[in-house]
């Protein structure tokens, strides 16, 4: 309770925040990134997701504005050159008009040309106030987005020491807590295409009872992530902690591909797209956040795929048929997560399909195949668990 009172009054404090005060929240991050203790971790992780997310908020409304600004700007700087131009042009006529008027000695002459020209000075000196007017509002904003930018990087560079100091905290499993009500009511927002059940126990959709089959086998394996970098390896995290999968790096909702023509077996978003925290261990398997599990057909072999941490943007459903390189997610940094990324697990299969669809339905949509989750290159009577990057070739 204690927690959840520290969080409440802190996400309310985030509600009024200017973008000067971050400093303040976020040199507090800092100071504790390296004596925090495992037990806090994750609240101090969760910190830096909040303060993250807010100062993207505070980014995006900087860059709108600065985007009208800077349009606004460069019509007033148009006009005001336009009006300094013109007063210079008529200060140039009315020079020579006036030495031809002081030789006449005709002063009302005189009189109406002061008057017209000082008309002209004000127009330019008011058109060049409301130029560096807006100028200047353009370059404070450009200065606050430049904040915003420092500021996200430190808290990456947060998220990333937690992650290296407590990596051991950022293992998904199967044995987590579930909400059932958030787990189902993530169905409603798949597409209503090829069958699926709710597990009550479990609240996640999964394959019916049936016979399925993947017409084609792709001939080879497609890169799974829009402009996608690794940044962990699988088996193990430089530290040395157990890492089970592949983490490709991206941008949020960047394109989440099939690898090879397949058929979904599981296809769940129960959870926001950017909710992810070290030791969040929400979703399925507990940690994975917004999920997808399938099936894929590569030369002569069967394979299960699962992708984890992806956004609430997922476009495929438990018994869909998909061709390779469709988009069948976004991805996101949900789940127990520290940043953008999308982690692939690799299994080579030991059965036919069909057998292997019964598995995962009695099983309760073990994403392991009953390789489970405390070892690394383990095999299991249904399959073996693989390093990605030995199939993803090119990657």
């Amino acid at each position: 309770m204690k927690y959840i009172s520290l969080f409440v009054c802190f996400f309310i404090g985030l509600q009024t925040l200017n973008v000067p005060d971050y400093e303040r929240l976020i040199s507090n991050i800092e100071s504790k990134v390296e004596i925090v203790d495992e037990s806090k971790a994750s609240f101090l992780s969760l910190k830096c997701r909040d303060v993250t997310n807010a100062i993207q908020i505070e980014k995006a409304d900087l860059i709108c504005r600065i985007e009208i600004q800077s349009q606004k700007k460069d019509k007033l700087e148009s006009k005001y050159i336009q009006k300094k131009n013109y007063y210079e042009l008529k200060k140039l006529e009315y020079g020579l008009d006036l030495n031809a008027i002081q030789k006449q000695d005709c002063m009302i002459q005189s009189y109406w040309i002061d008057k017209d020209l000082t008309k002209c000075f004000n127009e330019y000196k008011c058109s060049q106030n409301q130029y560096l007017k807006s100028r200047k509002q353009w370059k404070k904003n450009k200065h606050k987005l430049d904040l915003c930018e420092s500021y996200l990087t430190r808290l990456d560079n947060c998220q990333k020491r937690l992650f290296e100091r407590f990596s051991s905290l950022s293992q998904f499993n199967d044995l987590g807590e579930f909400d059932q009500d958030a787990m189902i009511a993530g169905n409603d927002a798949l597409p209503a295409y090829g069958g699926y059940e709710i597990l009550e126990n479990k609240g996640m959709s999964c394959l019916v009872d049936g016979n399925y089959a993947i017409d084609t086998y792709s001939s080879f394996w497609q890169n799974p992530v829009e402009n996608g970098t690794i940044s962990a390896r699988c088996w193990s995290y430089p530290d040395g902690s157990l890492h089970l999968g592949l983490d490709i790096a991206s941008s949020m909702y960047s394109d989440v591909y099939a690898l090879a023509n397949g058929i979904v077996l599981y296809a769940h978003a129960p959870v926001e797209s950017n909710n992810g925290y070290l030791g969040n261990m929400c979703g399925w398997p507990s940690g994975a956040g917004n999920s997808i599990c399938m099936v894929v057909a590569v030369h002569d072999k069967l394979y299960a795929v699962s992708y984890a941490h992806l956004s609430n943007e997922i476009y495929v459903t438990s018994g869909q048929q998909v061709s390779q390189k469709t988009v069948i997610a976004k991805s996101g940094n949900s789940g127990n997560s520290t940043g953008p990324h999308t982690h692939i697990e690799v299994f080579e299969l030991k059965q036919d399909l069909n057998s292997t669809v019964e598995y995962f339905r009695n099983s309760g949509a073990d994403f392991s195949f009953g390789c489970g989750f405390n070892a690394a290159a383990t095999c299991s009577d249904y399959a073996c668990r693989i390093d990605p990057e030995i199939v993803l070739e090119g990657l």
